[in-house]
């Protein structure tokens, strides 16, 4: 049953009583009927009530087509697009966006941003302390004190010890980080850079030779091989040349360095390295230095040798014609003796002299005229 307003409820007053809408034979749409209630209801709406709802021209309704309505949405839209919480929005983008670049700019923090986002920070900054107390130690070894001991014996022992001590500098001062340091630290030495050097004192300098004294040796302990500051930033490698020299004798070279990489090919040197014995223990092998004397100060020793072996040699002669069994292992064996004797130590060092004095051959005639006349004992 469907109820509207009777016809004869006078205007300005509420219905009160319906009744039913006839039949017309087809149903009335659900939006037909509420036009035609809402026409009804404006029409019986006390006067005065109507007059304060619309009372001013602009309480009026009109008509506002549907893309009207549209359009300024869209515009609306537009307008609120950009607001205070986008802007905030973007500014946070922005400020990761550039913070990530710069942790990868850098391999340490790109490390360490990984290990965070992998829960692993704790573990990675332990690794980082354990790494840095290795480079500590590595830096120490690397720049530890190194000392060594040599002793020099020689003959004459009336020769002359020159030591001259040469300073190298490996300066990495100018590096802060740990790891530059050690690199810097670890690089061979440049020997193109002047070093520093210095006369090394020694007794053999102050023999009194009216008084005759001679040196029996010179121990030299705590010779400097490498030393480093206090910063550990900086070492000092140390090289040596020594001289042996006595008059009337060939002067001998010793070159004493650290480095194996740097040897002195120089003729008639002799590099020694140090090596370490033990803890903290550096030692060359220098096996002694006896010089050899010039063909002048070799002559009369030369020659008192040469007469020695004459002598043998007619005796051994003697006694092989007697049928006496010498072999010739014997008869060098006493050569080699009669050499030592007379202040050659082996059938080289005769030789070199024999060939000097052969060059002067007015005496090397005469001596052979000497020596075919000596009477052997």
């Amino acid at each position: 049953m469907q109820f509207y307003l009777d016809e004869d409820t006078p205007a300005g007053y509420s219905a009160t009583r319906a009744v039913p809408f006839p039949v017309l034979g087809e149903r009335v749409g659900l939006c037909k009927r509420v036009r035609i209630m809402s026409n009804n209801f404006k029409d019986q709406l006390p006067r005065d009530v109507h007059e304060l709802l619309l009372n001013r021209p602009d309480e009026q309704g009109k008509q506002i087509s549907v893309h009207e309505i549209l359009d300024t949405r869209k515009d609306g839209e537009k307008r609120r697009f950009i607001t205070i919480p986008v802007i905030v929005v973007l500014i946070v983008i922005l400020l990761s966006g550039i913070g990530i670049a710069y942790i990868m700019a850098d391999e340490v923090r790109a490390e360490q941003f990984n290990a965070m986002m992998h829960g692993e920070l704790g573990k990675y900054k332990e690794s980082l302390r354990k790494a840095q107390e290795d480079r500590i130690r590595d830096i120490e070894a690397v720049t530890g004190n190194k000392y060594g001991s040599l002793t020099l014996f020689y003959s004459p022992k009336t020769a002359r010890v020159s030591i001259k001590e040469f300073k190298y500098t490996q300066d990495c001062s100018q590096f802060t980080d740990e790891i530059e340091i050690l690199t810097c630290l670890k690089k061979a030495t440049d020997y193109s850079q002047t070093p520093v050097t210095r006369e090394v004192d020694n007794p053999s300098l102050h023999l009194d030779k009216e008084k005759k004294e001679i040196i029996e040796q010179i121990p030299l302990n705590d010779i400097p091989i490498q030393e480093s500051n206090d910063e550990r930033n900086t070492i000092y490698r140390y090289e040596y040349e020594i001289q042996i020299e006595a008059d009337g004798y060939h002067p001998r070279y010793f070159f004493i360095t650290g480095d194996r990489e740097h040897p002195k090919n120089v003729e008639n040197w002799v590099t020694l390295f140090w090596d370490m014995k033990g803890p903290g223990l550096y030692m060359a092998d220098f096996q002694g230095a006896d010089l050899m004397p010039t063909a002048e100060t070799a002559k009369e020793n030369y020659k008192k040798a040469l007469s020695d072996i004459e002598c043998i040699k007619r005796e051994i002669e003697a006694k092989r014609k007697e049928g006496k069994t010498i072999t010739d292992d014997t008869v060098q064996g006493l050569y080699i003796e009669l050499l030592n004797r007379n202040g050659f130590k082996t059938f080289e060092e005769f030789n070199i002299i024999d060939q000097e004095l052969r060059k002067d051959e007015e005496f090397f005639a005469a001596f052979q005229k000497e020596l075919a006349s000596i009477t052997c004992k």
